[in-house]
Order: C-alpha cells, then structure tokens, then sequence
C-alpha cells in the first residue's frame, strides 16, 4: 500500500521508470497530483512492472497510488475486468487433500503448461486450477481490488490442505503469500516456499548426480519479483549448483525488464521492440539462453527470442537437465 508519509517527492520511481518520459521536475508535479487523487500521464504510461516499488528509495510503493489510479480512472474498462474475474472465479467445491506437510501450488499452470511440471522434481502432492489462483494478473489488469478481494480465500483454500509448507510454482503466487496477503492483513499460516529455494534444496541433495552444464545464460526476472527481491539469492544459488554462469548486462535484478507481453492487454502498442531490447541485451552480454520463472514470460518473449536464436529455458528445467534427466 502506498505510503504518503514516507514520499519524499524526490520524483525518482517516475524518472527511473523505463515506461515513462518524465523529467524531475515533471515527476514531482506528477506525483502532487495523483496523492490529491488527480488522473496525470503516468497513470497511462505505467506498464504494471512493479518496478518503482522496488526502486524507491523511501519504501513508500509509488506504484500502489499509481494502481490505485488506473483503476478509478478505468484504465481498463470496468466490463474487461468483469470478464476476466468471471474466468478465474471458483464456485465449486474443493476435493479434500491427504494430511501431508508439504504441497506444490502449480497455479492453474497445470492444465496450460503441464509440459514444465514433468519429471521427479514434481513428484509431490499438488493443487491448482482456479480454486488455487492467486489473482496478480489483476494489478497488470489495473483492478487492484480483484487482486485484494481474492486474497483471503486463496490463502484459506491454500491451508485447508492442512500443510506446514508451500512450494510455489508461480512467481506471483509466492508474492501473494510472502507480500501481499501479510500487507492486507491476512494471517498465512504455513510457510511459502518459492520454486527457486526448493529447486536448490533438491539440487543440494543431489549434488552426486549433477553434471554442469556449463553454460552462459541470462535471467529474466518475472515482475512479481519486484514484490520479494531478497529471495533473488536463490536464483544465483540454483545456477551455481548447475553449472550455469549469469551474464552480467544491462537488464537485469533491480533494472529487469518487464517481458511487455502486458502492453497488448492495456493497448499500449507493439511489445516486440521492447522485447527486442531485452533479448539482445542478454544476447551481447554473451548469453546463449535465456532462462524464465514465469511461463507467462515464456509465451511472450519466446518468439522474438526464437528470431535471434536465443534458446528460452524454464528455471524448472535447468535443474531437470543438470540431474540429467532432460
């Protein structure tokens, strides 16, 4: 939640921004107005990457007033957001789970990647489908409050399982359940585990079995990162156990790029050249893959990266081909 009191009007969350054309002294006018409530071209330019929340350096979530914003100015039209909460909504009733301490939440990835949850490394017990959807999308959608309104239920569906812990498939499930929901005050009563720490833990008690790989990647940090950045340790820990070697280039951890698939969800023009940038940054910094957390990320990028002959890579799968079983 945005934080006015901690806002030095320093202006830098909308000049830092990647999206916007702002100039300092434009930026603190921006900002004057849009804590009085008032709609200014930063409501427009925002892309939803999360960023500036990260970015500020006085923790006061600038991106939160700008949410708060788009959604009373309509950014998306009120009859969009209806229909795509009527797609996600769950009505029925859950199946009862085995008493277990640890589940994996595969989102609703499971019907529509189940190719990247294949192998050992996902021989758990999992939920998903709608009933375990954590409604992020719909701070890209600019409808904040679906995200919010959903959030409890999601919670109390989660422990109904009876579980200690949950491993998190999705990026933004992880940050309902670490960030957000703890933000609205709403009591998470098991311990989150992002797929990034259990992918180490597994690789750690397989290291006889590793063989590295041996390769010069590039990361593409999803935008619900933005939400917990200090599990990004995580992330160099599962490429050390691999054998894979970070590139150091231009966009990446705290100057990540959004993938830009959004912009076509909020009319914003064609995402490719945003794209383009993206993947030949990580191709001029050495890279010959590009490895993803987020499958959403996967779809958007994955055609440009292809046109550059840039191998796209799911992180699940670079565990699975270190233990050779890919």
């Amino acid at each position: 939640m945005f934080n006015p009191d901690l806002c030095n009007l320093c202006g830098d969350c909308l000049t830092d921004c990647d999206w916007m054309t702002v100039d300092s002294e434009q930026a603190v006018e921006w900002m004057e107005k849009m804590m009085a409530g008032t709609h200014t071209p930063a409501v427009d330019q925002c892309i939803t990457c999360y960023a500036c929340n990260e970015k500020c350096p006085e923790n006061a979530n600038p991106f939160d007033l700008i949410a708060t914003l788009q959604e009373k100015h309509a950014r998306v039209p009120r009859e969009s957001i209806d229909a795509l909460e009527a797609g996600y909504e769950f009505t029925g009733t859950l199946n009862p789970t085995p008493p277990v301490d640890r589940i994996m939440s595969e989102c609703v990835f499971g019907k529509t990647d189940a190719h990247l949850l294949q192998g050992e490394l996902y021989d758990l017990p999992r939920v998903g489908g709608r009933p375990y959807f954590c409604y992020v999308l719909f701070s890209h959608a600019c409808a904040e409050s679906i995200q919010r309104k959903h959030a409890k239920a999601f919670v109390d569906r989660l422990a109904l399982s009876g579980a200690k812990e949950v491993v998190c498939f999705h990026d933004d499930c992880y940050a309902m359940l670490a960030k957000l929901a703890p933000d609205y005050g709403i009591d998470v009563p098991f311990r989150p585990i992002h797929l990034s720490e259990y992918l180490v833990e597994y690789l750690g008690s397989n290291k006889d079995r590793i063989k590295p790989l041996n390769m010069k990647i590039a990361y593409q940090r999803p935008c619900a990162s933005r939400h917990t950045p200090e599990k990004e340790h995580f992330i160099d820990e599962l490429f050390e156990l691999a054998g894979v070697k970070r590139v150091e280039r231009t966009y990446d951890r705290k100057n990540a790029l959004c993938c830009a698939g959004v912009k076509l969800m909020l009319n914003m023009g064609d995402p490719k050249p945003d794209q383009e940038k993206n993947i030949l940054d990580a191709k001029n910094a050495g890279a010959t893959a590009m490895v993803m957390l987020c499958p959403i990320c996967m779809h958007s990028l994955s055609g440009v990266a292809a046109e550059h002959n840039m191998q796209v890579i799911f992180l699940g799968d670079i565990a699975r081909m270190a233990l050779g079983e890919i």
